[in-house]
């Protein structure tokens, strides 16, 4: 079993970005290995932490569930919720039959390279303005190629006690440098506010063991790399800063959303704010927004261009609009209780558990950054590229404290 869940982490990891739903492959995998307890019925020995980890994914499960049953919202609204369920069986099964390390510190560069690699291709032979790789999305595949990326980078520290640490060490820095690359290409701009974040705190980290220079390092390699991509022709950067600079600066002046991808944002933002006025406790629900919104169209207050967007662009505003107070509260309980556990874990845990609650604590900081300008949870790859990670690395932690 344990070689099983090695195979299932490797493969969710290192198709997530190449194949059609590859993040779907390996996360079905080792929920259906998951039933094997059922049989087995091994000792988990379960802490207080872990249960408080299955708890919050349990809580958004039902409040999210109960809040769209409350607003009668379509059938296929329960698939997000209905993700962070399935990973709790996952959590039992890794925590009973963790995965080896070589199957997470392999399967995360190599997803990141993987992606980026067909990313390339299509933005060089195919002439696609924006790349997306295997996903539906630019913006989606622009988040998850930064996360794979900044994963990549949390694993140096773990390399360098391997036995073929210059091997692992080169795997895992191609790994971080493609994920960035994949990301800036992508033309998605919220992968991009989660780098100096992420970046920072990794060499914080490496800082406290080796000495200041990776501060100084992590800074200059920050600065390089964006004056090199930026100053590139046809830089993706320098457009799509110019155009949001441009963008913001004409909805300030009532121009015209049709073509401002930043206007259209702003413009949603503040639809939703305006609309959860009225509905704080429990929110008005996706039928409830999406018709609340045509009325304001019809009164003159809001821009028709936004009228049939499903959403807000922004994970805490359409939580709140949509889920209430409640939902709002279950979303960030979501991302920070998750984060205080793995920063505990960085600040006391033992050495070899220290990468991987690094890693949990940039996989929690990304998700937060990338909420901020879109919806990083309405599609399967948001969500499952969240929580299956989330538990994958929090099992891998606990081995390590057991072990040590």
């Amino acid at each position: 079993m344990f070689g099983l869940t090695s195979v299932c982490v490797f493969l969710f990891l290192a198709l997530a970005l190449a194949v059609n739903s590859g993040y779907s492959l390996g996360a079905l995998l080792l929920l259906l290995a998951s039933s094997w307890l059922l049989w087995k019925r091994p000792r988990l020995h379960l802490q207080r932490r872990d249960y408080l980890l299955m708890g919050v994914m349990l809580a958004y499960f039902l409040i999210f569930t109960a809040n769209m049953l409350y607003h009668g919202d379509p059938g296929r609204e329960f698939d997000i919720p209905l993700r962070a369920l399935l990973a709790v069986p996952v959590l039992l099964l890794l925590l009973a039959y963790p995965p080896r390390p070589e199957a997470w510190w392999s399967g995360v560069p190599i997803g990141a390279v993987a992606g980026a690699a067909l990313a390339f291709w299509q933005l060089i032979i195919l002439n696609v303005e924006r790349p997306q790789a295997a996903t539906s999305n630019a913006i989606h595949y622009g988040n998850v190629s930064m996360l794979l990326g900044m994963l990549s980078l949390s694993g140096l520290v773990w390399a360098r006690e391997q036995r073929h640490r210059a091997a692992w060490s080169a795997l895992l820095l191609v790994g971080g440098l493609a994920g960035i690359l994949g990301s800036v290409v992508s033309g998605s701009r919220s992968g991009w506010l989660a780098l100096p974040v992420c970046a920072g705190i990794i060499a914080l980290h490496y800082a406290k063991k080796d000495g200041k220079r990776y501060i100084a390092s992590a800074a200059i390699a920050i600065v390089a790399l964006g004056a090199v991509t930026y100053s590139m022709p046809d830089s993706q950067i320098r457009k799509r800063m110019h155009a949001a600079v441009e963008e913001t600066q004409n909805f300030e002046h009532g121009a015209d959303l049709k073509w401002s991808s930043v206007g259209q944002r702003l413009e949603m933002w503040r639809t939703a704010l305006l609309i959860s006025r009225d509905h704080l406790v429990v929110g008005i629900g996706r039928t409830g927004y999406l018709e609340a919104k045509r009325v304001l169209v019809a009164e003159g207050k809001m821009s028709n261009v936004i009228s049939d967007y499903t959403n807000a662009h922004n994970d805490y505003l359409d939580t709140l609009v949509k889920r209430g107070i409640t939902g709002a509260m279950a979303l960030l309980a979501l991302f920070l209780v998750p984060l205080a556990l793995f920063a505990r874990a960085l600040r006391r845990g033992s050495a070899a558990a220290q990468p991987y609650a690094l890693a949990g604590v940039v996989l929690c900081t990304c998700y937060m950054i990338f909420g901020l300008t879109t919806n990083s949870l309405t599609l399967n790859i948001g969500i499952i590229m969240l929580v299956f990670p989330m538990v994958i690395l929090w099992s891998m932690l606990r081995q390590q404290e057991r072990t040590s």
